[in-house]
């Protein structure tokens, strides 16, 4: 029997002509100065980096660091905090949207297990319509831990849903698990989406991870209601996540995961006009419509040092308390609670001097003239081909493949 579940992907950079039959866009899953990242996997970007200038200042710095203090530098004690607000992100999505496609548009904000962001935004814009209360729920399963946006919770009751999530996440339990997903799927036009399923965030084995990924759809399928193309990740990692789809049924909707002053990077097109027409078309008929913008078509690692540019850049429009990059990273020093950079290092002008030219150096490397050049520099395993499919994937493995991926345009 074939798949209901069809989700077709498009690029910008193809003829639009087709897009007359869209009348909107959505952006899904972007982050505002409301969410925690945390810099645990700082060291591991180090060695991603590929660029051997300021890699080595990083490790000469963190060497001294270590030396000076007889201890090592603990990244997991340490979180940042994205460098745009909520109504930052709604105009720059927006304008994205309307100027470049020429649709209306939908935004939806889902920063890491907190509301704050969309309800600002409601008390800002008054409108519900425009700013729906989204999250996206950090998820501890089988030892792993998984995000899903959960998109559009009722309003009325979106402080009591949270308490509940953050319950489970402190607590974690697989039977209430599928309590809170099936009462969240009661809400017709709230929409849950397994956020960059094949992401090992955890860094567990690469088998410890598909298997409790298998485990996860296996028992939450009927509640989960598409899985992300994520506009962060890699092309081949977001084919294998089309074709895990296939497997389970599902559709997929593009999930931006923007955490700097950039628009995302991926968009869903819609039919309707409403959120909830929206919902109604991945939920009900099953059916999704993806369109990458052209910035994704360059190299994961450069769109990833475009984001660490914009949070180390001064930014004067940025929330306020957190223009400086030392006012957004927070360390939590000897156990003595959460405090930024800029408590530490004398009001931010007392930085080490190790990381003074580190940061210049990436800045320069992330700057416009010098994307050009970078994109040589990269490795591209990913070229945007969509003329084949990736290598087989074993824990990707379906018949009847109902997915899109748009070679040429119609």
């Amino acid at each position: 029997m074939l798949n209901r579940a069809q989700s077709h992907v498009r690029r910008q950079s193809e003829n639009t002509r087709w897009m007359t039959e869209f009348r909107m866009a959505v952006s899904l899953h972007s982050h505002t100065h409301h969410s925690k990242e945390s810099l645990g996997f700082f060291p591991h970007y180090i060695e991603y980096l590929h660029t051997p200038i300021v890699s080595e200042m990083l490790r000469a710095g963190m060497k001294r660091f270590e030396k000076s203090k007889s201890k090592e530098l603990d990244f997991s004690r340490a979180y940042w905090t994205p460098p745009v607000t909520p109504g930052m992100v709604v105009k720059s999505e927006k304008k994205q949207i309307v100027e470049t496609l020429g649709l209306n548009a939908l935004v939806s904000v889902t920063d890491h297990d907190t509301i704050d962001g969309p309800l600002s935004l409601q008390r800002e814009l008054a409108s519900e319509a425009e700013a729906p209360v989204s999250v996206e729920w950090t998820v501890p399963f089988a030892d792993d831990t998984f995000h899903l946006g959960i998109h559009h919770l009722p309003a009325e009751r979106a402080v009591d849903i949270m308490t509940e999530l953050a319950r489970y996440t402190n607590e974690p339990s697989g039977e209430r698990l599928g309590e809170l997903l099936a009462l969240l799927d009661g809400n017709p036009e709230t929409l849950v989406v397994l956020n960059h399923p094949l992401q090992n965030i955890l860094r567990v084995g690469t088998a410890e991870h598909l298997a409790s990924l298998r485990r996860l759809l296996s028992m939450c399928r009927p509640w989960i209601h598409a899985l992300e193309f994520n506009g962060m990740r890699s092309w081949k990692e977001n084919l294998d996540v089309l074709r895990m789809a296939e497997d389970y049924d599902l559709p997929v909707v593009a999930g931006g995961d923007r955490h700097g002053c950039h628009a995302s990077t991926v968009v869903n097109l819609s039919r309707g006009e409403t959120w909830g027409e929206f919902v109604e078309g991945i939920r009900g008929d099953r059916k999704s419509a993806i369109l990458t913008m052209t910035e994704y078509e360059e190299p994961a690692p450069l769109r990833e040092l475009a984001i660490a540019c914009d949070v180390l850049r001064h930014q004067p429009h940025g929330p306020y308390g957190k223009r400086r990059f030392t006012d957004r990273i927070f360390y939590n020093l000897e156990g003595y609670g959460w405090h930024p950079l800029s408590f530490y290092w004398d009001g931010g002008d007392g930085m080490p001097k190790w990381l003074g030219p580190a940061v210049t150096t990436l800045l320069v490397l992330g700057s416009e003239p010098c994307r050009m050049v970078m994109s040589w520099i990269f490795s591209r395993p990913e070229q945007f081909d969509r003329t084949r499919l990736p290598e087989e994937n074993p824990a990707c493995e379906s018949e009847n493949r109902q997915t899109s991926v748009t070679a040429e345009s119609e």
